[in-house]
């Protein structure tokens, strides 16, 4: 014995439209609930102006802590070991705070791991030194972030010259520049 079929996808219904058809009727709204936005009243818009936005732009959140505002960024971090070289990337949505911390570790780590490859030092290593810096340039552009909801923002920490590691890192690119100043020279 098998069960009747009704005609239409029951997973393509729209919520209160009825089990068999895919678009809504004409007398009911598209989806049920409230707007998104909420049309202002008219004494808000008189005191506002009539050309008032229904609300407040949207400021987009850091990933990380929640605070905003935050930028699109994507921070760079090479490896470049004797046999193959690694390139990594953290692309995501973060404030000035937690953008300042991500720059700082992985350029401080792509100057001491990425020289150690022959391609590296001459080409990717100072390319994605370069890529951070305007990624840094846009992190200063960006305003204090507001309060941190949730306490897990992220610490900046030392300045990027002060770091172990970036300091280790500049004794492969002074080589580097050397070698490439005495092929030029002849």
């Amino acid at each position: 014995m098998s069960l009747p079929t009704l005609p239409g996808n029951p997973y393509g219904a729209i919520p209160g439209t009825g089990y068999g058809t895919a678009s809504p009727a004409a007398d009911q709204s598209p989806l049920p609930g409230y707007p998104l936005h909420p049309a202002p009243s008219a004494l808000a818009a008189d005191a506002a102006g009539a050309g008032a936005p229904y609300a407040a732009p949207r400021q987009p959140a850091c990933q990380l802590c929640g605070g905003g505002p935050a930028a699109e960024l994507a921070v760079r971090h090479h490896q470049g070991l004797f046999f193959f070289m690694l390139f990594r990337k953290r692309r995501g949505r973060f404030c000035r705070d937690c953008g300042t911390a991500l720059f700082r570790k992985h350029t401080a780590t792509t100057l001491w791991q990425g020289w150690w490859h022959p391609l590296s030092a001459l080409l990717f290593n100072p390319v994605t030194i370069i890529l951070n810096l305007r990624v840094r340039s846009k992190i200063e552009r960006l305003p204090e972030p507001g309060p941190d909801p949730f306490a897990s923002r992220q610490a900046p920490g030392k300045p990027l010259l002060l770091r172990a590691g970036a300091l280790f890192g500049l004794l492969p690119a002074a080589f580097v520049v050397y070698i490439l100043a005495m092929v030029i020279a002849g």
